[in-house]
Order: structure tokens, then sequence, then C-alpha cells
């Protein structure tokens, strides 16, 4: 019943709403912007964002509406680039969800300081669309990215590059550690006869990559991996003979977990899983909880959980069926998502979630098995994490590296696959001051990070307003240039390069003086 009443309330909002900013425009675009509206609630962001660019040619100046299109296009992967300039428009003329999502945007650039001022904007507003709790997480999310970029760990991570993956959407990497094979799941167009659903975006494929061979090159898994509806990779055994995925049913929406087992050098016919793991609810990652197979943790949204997403397990019983159900419980599960699990060698369970202390997003922690429980959850820090989403971690038996999906600064394209190389001393902490005549610091100056050796960027950074102070994890022997911006004064590049054996230690700060 409270759903329903939600429901009115948004519609008579969403009416009052489309009615005001309709009022100058002609019949057809009055049309255009009702049935605009109706897509735009029912999640059809695509849709919706045609119908809201042709009503924006005769109302440049509305605020309302081209905010609209900035948060359509937010929610569409691959126009997500065009959000943040209609977003900006309609913050400019006062429109109140564009100061959220645009906040969420300056966050996901590493401007964390003008993401916390939005959104206290934002807080301020009565006719806000969101609740005081998620300005609140939004804001303690910014915050802590803040402090956490100021604090990188000791690792060095690097993408598999385009030879693997590509402009689309590619994510949840699946290590056969014993043939040395990575199998991942990508939306780019798998064939002649693949097509775009409502978020522009092809169907999901498997593809997998020699990890041995000099040149990585992702090559289309065969049926019976690949099907003509959605496929993904979701988990391999220890032994390599195992693979689960995940299969949409003929809807093209719902689907369900499915095991394969080797056959020779080949996979048999998948078989789903049984009703005590698939649901008529979301069941889309898994992963086996021991080297016997006997042991499955999987991610769901059934209606029995603490939020969205759970995290739950199942275990063989001795008749060869899977027991009920168990959810892993608060101390795992949040008010959000949970997602992607993974068990290491010893036991330890990987997962993202964005409803833990997250940077923003999905971020990667993990719980540390304690007997047939889990202690509290840990965030992996950064740049492990970032800002964006980062997801579906796998890890090797010995702990010193591990492959995930991350959407970060400095991809090909949307979500892409990265290889994690853990306690590296190749990793230098370089310490930072911007300083000024007069020591007016300027609030909003940004770090870009880039890589003169292979031409990328690298990171993304910005100083505290309060002392001009900022940290770059970066790597030894590499060229780099460091580019500092900021309103109201010339912007700066400088190069940068320490060596391996160079002895400066870590707490040492070095200035750079901005000019007018």
């Amino acid at each position: 019943m409270m759903r329903f009443k939600r429901y009115i309330g948004v519609v008579c909002v969403m009416t009052i709403s489309v009615a005001a900013s309709a009022q100058k425009m002609g019949r057809y675009h009055k049309n255009l912007l009702y049935e605009a509206e109706i897509y735009f609630e029912q999640g059809d962001y695509y849709y919706a964002s045609e119908l809201y660019t042709e009503v924006s040619k005769v109302a440049q100046d509305n605020g309302e509406v081209l905010g609209r299109l900035g948060i359509c296009y937010f929610h569409i992967p691959p126009l997500q680039d065009q959000a943040e300039r209609y977003l900006e428009l309609a913050v400019d003329r006062d429109d109140t969800e564009s100061l959220y999502y645009l906040a969420q945007k300056r966050i996901q650039s590493y401007r964390f300081f003008e993401a916390i001022d939005l959104l206290q904007k934002y807080e301020e507003k009565g006719d806000r669309m969101k609740s005081s709790k998620e300005v609140g997480d939004l804001i303690a999310s910014a915050e802590r990215a803040a402090v956490m970029v100021r604090n990188p760990v000791h690792v060095s991570i690097k993408n598999l590059g385009n030879g693997v993956n590509s402009s689309l959407h590619d994510y949840a990497p699946v290590w056969d550690a014993q043939g040395e094979r990575l199998y991942f799941t990508s939306r780019r167009r798998y064939d002649t006869d693949s097509e775009k659903d409502v978020s522009e975006q092809y169907d999901e494929n498997i593809y997998s990559v020699d990890l041995l061979s000099e040149t990585k090159r992702a090559m289309a898994a065969n049926e019976p991996l690949n099907s003509r509806t959605n496929d993904a990779a979701v988990a391999c055994s220890e032994d390599g003979k195992s693979l689960i995925l995940y299969r949409t049913r003929k809807n093209g929406f719902s689907g369900d977990l499915y095991i394969t087992e080797k056959d020779g050098h080949s996979w048999k016919e998948p078989e789903k899983l049984n009703d005590q793991v698939n649901s008529k609810y979301h069941e889309a990652s898994a992963c086996f909880g021991n080297k016997e197979g006997t042991v499955l943790y999987f991610s769901s949204d059934r209606p029995d959980g603490f939020g969205g997403k759970d995290l739950y397990v199942v275990r063989k019983l001795p008749d060869g069926k899977w027991s009920d159900a168990q959810n892993l419980g608060p101390n795992i599960n949040s008010a959000y998502d949970e997602d992607a699990p993974f068990i290491s060698a010893k036991g330890n369970l990987y997962f993202a979630s964005n409803g833990h202390e997250t940077m923003g997003g999905y971020d990667i922690f993990c719980a540390i098995a304690e007997g047939e429980t889990f202690l509290k959850p840990e965030n992996l820090g950064y740049p492990i994490n970032t800002p964006g989403d980062d997801v579906f971690f796998v890890m090797d038996k010995e702990g010193k590296q591990a492959y995930f999906s991350s959407e970060r600064v400095g991809g090909y394209g949307l979500q892409d696959l990265y290889r994690i190389q853990f306690n590296d001393a190749n990793t230098i902490i370089y310490r930072g001051k911007l300083v000024t005549i007069g020591d007016n610091i300027p609030p909003y100056a940004t770090i870009t990070l880039l890589n003169k050796d292979s031409g990328a960027v690298e990171g993304l950074y910005q100083a505290d307003p309060k002392d001009g102070s900022f940290v770059l994890a970066l790597n030894a022997d590499q060229n780099y240039t460091v580019v500092v911006e900021a309103d109201g004064f010339r912007a700066l590049e400088r190069p940068l390069y320490i060596a391996s054996d160079d002895e400066r230690s870590e707490d040492e700060v070095e200035k750079i003086i901005l000019s007018k």
C-alpha cells in the first residue's frame, strides 16, 4: 500500500512539474514532453532522452527539461559522457534534482569537495525527491573518498589492454587458474545478428583470453557457452572443470544460474541450478565456496533479504541436491546491494557492495573467515576501489595477484578488465601542496596525472580546499606529466619522474606554485 501511495505522489509531482514546463510550448511539444515524462518514470531513459532532446530545441532555457535530459544520459552507459553538460546547464537554471546527479558526476571525476557543496545545497531544497538518508550517504561517500585517495594502498593496477577490452562494458573476469585462461562477459557486438537493448547496449556474451600468450586477444566463446540470449561467465571451479553461467530466459529480462562441466576441450550443455538457488527473482552472480564444489555462494534480490541484492549460501546434501539458501546476515548484507562473491583459498569472502563504506558506486570488500561465519567487511582501499563501480574480484591461491572489472579514469570505454599486483614495491606515494602568492588557495583545483610513456590518464585528483594539499599514487621509473588547473590561475604542467631507488620519504611534501 505504501508503494502505491508513493507512486501516486510521484505522478502528481510529475504532472504538476510538466504542466509548469509546458505552459509556453505548442501542442506538439507539450505532447512530446508528457510522453517523455511517462518513459522517464518507467525507467526507459533512452526513449525519454530522444523526446527530451526534441523538446529542448524549443526550451533551451528550461532547467527541468535540461535536467531530465542529463539524468537520462546519466542512466544510459554509452551516453554517460553527455550527462554532465546538461546537468550543469540545469543547475545554472535552478533545477533541483540536477544538483544530486551532478554531485554524483563530480564524485566520479574525483571532485569530491565540489560534490559535497552541491549535495549540501540539494539537502536544503524543499522540493527534492531523494531522502535525507540518501543525501547523507552520498555526502559520506564523497568525504570517505577524499580521505581514501590521500591514503593509497601499495598495489600495482594494469589495464589488460585494447586486445581484451572494448569501448563498451567488459566485466566479470572468471579465472581458470589451471588452464591459465580468463573468461569474461562483454556487451560488444557479437555477430551481425546482435541487437541493442533499451540501454543502447548489445546483449551479453562470453569471451576468453589466453593469459600465457604474449599478445592477449579476446576470443568469443562458442556454443554451448553462448546462445541467442544474454550469457555471462560467473565462476570457475578450482580444478577448472566446472563453470557457472548466467543466462536470461527468452523474455530477455529474468534469468537463471547454470552449471556446465568440461568434456575434453569443450563444454557440455549447461544445466540450470535448482530452485534453492534460482527463483523468480534476480540471481546473476555466484562462486564456488570450496575446492570440492559442494558449497555455493550467490547473490539474489529475493524479498527475504536486508536490502536490494543480498548474499546467500547453499550446501550440497548427501542426496546430491542443494540445501535451502541461507542469508549471510546483516554483518555482510546492507540496506543496499551486495554482489559478485568470491571465496579465496584461505576461505575469506570478497564481494562488491554499494551499501557498506564505499567511495561511491560499488567497492570491493573482504570479510575474513572465522569458523562458519565472517568478520566485518573491510574496504580494499584506493586505488583498487575508485568513485566508479569496482566489482567481480578473483584472486590466485597465493594472494599475489587478482583480476577485477572497473569503470575508472584511463580505461578504453565503460567497465574494463584490470590486473592487480599486491604489495608492489614499485608503487610510489607522492605528496604535493599548491601554494600561491598571498596564500590564496583556489577552492576546486584539479590535478591530472598523465603517463607520458603510455599516453593514458592514470589519475584525477582534487586538492584539499583548506590547505591545497594532494596525494598521487604512481609507479616508479615512469615518465609523468602533472597538470594543475584552477579557476583564476594559469594552468600548469610539470614533468614528474621518481626512480625506484629514490630515497625520498613518503611524508615529504613538494610545493607547486600557481600564478595568475
